[in-house]
């Protein structure tokens, strides 16, 4: 399946440095804009974000191990975003954003990722496998349900995507699985810094209430693991705190607080994205229903072609050469992951969905000491829950055009949160 024909000129470099990385343009098709960015500036200065943008597969993921480009957004954000009379209004949020690990470098980074590393065993995901089967074979079926009752069409996003990793969430720590809603109500106020809401106003008051909250939530849950430990990681994590000092409270508060994020919003547009793309393809549906074989590739080509998100932020610590270029220190730098998933340079065909691509060294998961932790549970469930729901579902189609749809309006994130599918026409169903 391909996408929109790209462009084969690329615009001058002043121009792309003036576009909005979330204008209505860019967040529902991003890719001519990547592969202009490939052409002709794969190190280019973005004048409206005031941040250098890298694209090039080869210079992303030099950027990604790179020791000059730091991944602390917090102090940064703080010395230059929030007035001073703010700072202690809001010390709490952001004594705790300070403590996760996202943010740390070695040696305090390496510490933590161990602890947390311990809790992603493979027996450990391999475990949680049937219970992603099973969540999904509940949704799939009473989607399928309200279906064949007469509805006109079902929401992916809402009744698939959404619920499934909040219940896995739930399980993994070890709390009510009908507390999955209040995690995802949490993971989503709490998104807004995480995810880098650019312009919403109330960002810091909504996302100082949701930790404020979860945090409560939390410590419920501490108390209880600290009397009558449990095999999840929550019951982990408060072991190695009370271990001395491998892990301090608020780095056991930020540790869940980022866990959940991240396994929530990560999970559901990678979810709602991959069914999207099927959806454009009915024989890349059936191939995947059918055939067994074909399911991990066809994991990794949708986290490839169509990921929950497309760029990483890092700031240069230093005065720095790169990729032609001379970055100051304190610079801005938006590593665009969507832009070196698609670079001809490194992929075959790179803006066609195959969901048999063998060669797929994607960038999605980052790289270097950042690399996402959570990738092996990631595609656990992606694997698990799409094979079950297109196992369970007949075939279905798009039931707005796909213009129609409204992308999410942040930068670290892609995706949609209204994904609505009816069964499709025999002449669709049709390979």
């Amino acid at each position: 399946m391909s996408v929109e024909t790209l462009k084969t000129g690329a615009r001058p470099a002043a121009e792309l440095a003036q576009l909005d990385l979330l204008s209505d343009e860019l967040r529902a098709d991003p890719y001519p804009f990547f592969a202009e960015l490939l052409q002709s500036a794969p190190v280019l200065w973005s004048e409206r974000h005031r941040a250098w943008l890298i694209s090039r597969h080869e210079d992303v993921t030099a950027a990604l191990k790179h020791e000059a480009f730091s991944s602390d957004r917090i102090a940064p954000y703080l010395e230059s975003r929030v007035p001073i009379e703010d700072r202690e209004r809001f010390k709490r949020m952001f004594d705790l954003l300070g403590s996760m690990l996202l943010f740390k470098a070695a040696p305090i980074h390496t510490r933590l990722r161990g602890l947390v590393q311990k809790s992603f065993t493979p027996w450990r995901v391999k475990a949680l496998e049937s219970d992603v089967e099973r969540i999904a074979t509940e949704l799939s079926e009473a989607m399928l349900k309200r279906l064949k009752d007469g509805v006109e069409h079902v929401d992916l996003f809402s009744e698939f995507c959404a619920p499934l990793p909040g219940q896995v969430i739930a399980r993994m720590f070890g709390v009510p699985v009908e507390d999955g809603a209040l995690l995802k109500s949490w993971a989503h106020n709490l998104g807004m810094f995480m995810n880098a809401a650019l312009d919403n106003p109330d960002r810091n008051e909504r996302v100082a209430e949701a930790m404020t909250d979860l945090e409560t939530y939390l410590r419920g849950h501490i108390d209880a693991y600290r009397q009558n430990p449990a095999d999840n990681i929550l019951s982990g994590l408060v072991q190695a705190a009370d271990e001395g000092d491998k892990l301090d409270y608020d780095e056991l508060i930020a540790t869940c607080m980022l866990l959940i994020d991240a396994g929530y919003k990560t999970v559901q547009y990678s979810l709602v994205n991959g069914l999207l793309t099927l959806l454009q393809s009915p024989s890349d549906w059936h191939r995947f229903a059918s055939d067994p074989a074909v399911a991990q590739s066809a994991v990794e080509e949708c986290i490839r072609f169509a990921p929950a998100g497309n760029y990483i932020i890092r700031r240069a610590d230093r005065d720095i050469e790169f990729g032609g270029q001379n970055i100051q220190a304190g610079s801005r730098i938006f590593i665009v992951t969507g832009a070196a998933n698609r670079d001809p340079g490194r992929f075959e065909e790179p803006n066609r969905f195959m969901i048999d691509r063998q060669r797929n060294a994607h960038v999605t998961f980052g790289g270097g000491m950042h690399f996402c932790m959570g990738a092996p549970l990631a595609r656990m469930e992606m694997k698990a829950a799409l094979t079950t729901f297109l196992r369970i579902m007949p075939r279905l189609e798009l039931a707005v055009p796909l213009g129609s749809l409204e992308w999410q309006r942040v930068l670290l994130l892609r995706g949609l949160d209204y994904l609505p599918a009816r069964l499709a026409s025999p002449d669709a169903t049709a390979h």
